[in-house]
């Protein structure tokens, strides 16, 4: 077994435990024995079932990301039934994974760096959602676009909570995110007319979009080098075939689009996926400014 297939039979097994058992009554020797390892297999690779557990969430969202990106490839940003989907991807996320039930069970955890993950996980998802926003209803004018993210998921989570306490059938994402966005597209532009703001767009601390193009194309460079060191053959073909087009003075977007899912393929599973993530995460950003 590969390290990276080892390493997932053990977040597999700890995922299972988490969820049926709960995260506090889950002890480390549960997930070992569930896994069919050796204590010094699991010290191999993590130092508690708090790392255990952060590695867990990490692997969702970072899976919810891509789909969002594959998603929005080869798609107008200002295109609205790309945005609904692209909303909808975290809860289908969290239904397949059982998420909710694991967020239940460490509601009250003390521990910072679970803490730590979880705010800053909040963050970013009101980050990309005030993004989407500014970028689908007003791109002209993105400084109210914090107060409608804000608005946005109070209303979708309450949608979804007494919806749960009524009916037994599950509620179409999708279909709460329209109606949603249909009853707040009337407040985007009252609010950008009475130019009334709640947060300020640097709230966080940071700009929604504090990278120049020029900074991500640096970055973006420096990542590709990056995994060409560490692979061969096919990949470091696409590798520089995508470098040459980022360097041009006219980079052809459709191709870039095809290689970024060609490059998604093949790393799928391999110790560079998350590299590979990245890199896909920092090339949507560029593109979207070309």
């Amino acid at each position: 077994m590969s390290e990276n297939k080892r390493k997932n039979n053990i977040l597999d097994a700890a995922h299972r435990l988490f969820v049926e058992k709960g995260f506090h009554a889950t002890s480390i020797q549960d997930i070992i024995s569930e896994a069919n390892i050796s204590k010094g297999t699991f010290y191999n690779y993590f130092v508690s079932k708090h790392e255990c557990l952060l590695a867990i969430m990490e692997s969702v969202q970072e899976e919810g990301d891509q789909k969002r990106i594959e998603l929005s490839l080869g798609k107008s940003k200002k295109d609205e039934e790309v945005f609904i989907q692209q909303i909808a991807v975290r809860s289908t996320i969290n239904r397949k994974y059982n998420m909710l039930i694991l967020f239940e069970s460490i509601m009250h955890l003390e521990e910072p760096a679970v803490k730590s993950f979880l705010e800053d996980q909040y963050r970013n998802e009101v980050h990309w959602i005030a993004n989407r926003i500014c970028e689908v209803y007003s791109p002209e004018n993105c400084d109210y676009a914090l107060d409608h993210a804000v608005m946005f998921l109070g209303m979708f989570q309450h949608f979804l909570y007494v919806w749960k306490m009524q009916a037994e059938e599950e509620l179409e994402s999708e279909k709460v995110i329209r109606f949603i966005l249909n009853r707040l597209k009337p407040i985007i532009h009252e609010q950008i007319q009475s130019g009334e703001p709640f947060f300020t767009r640097d709230w966080f601390g940071v700009e929604l979009d504090d990278l120049s193009n020029e900074d991500i194309l640096l970055r973006l460079v420096d990542k590709i080098d990056i995994l060409e060191d560490k692979v061969e053959d096919e990949k470091v073909e696409y590798l520089h075939f995508l470098k040459e087009e980022f360097q041009s003075d006219t980079p052809r977007k459709f191709l870039i689009e095809s290689v970024i899912l060609s490059l998604t393929n093949m790393f799928r599973e391999t110790k560079q996926e998350y590299e590979c993530r990245q890199l896909v995460q920092l090339a949507e950003k560029y593109l979207k400014n070309i």
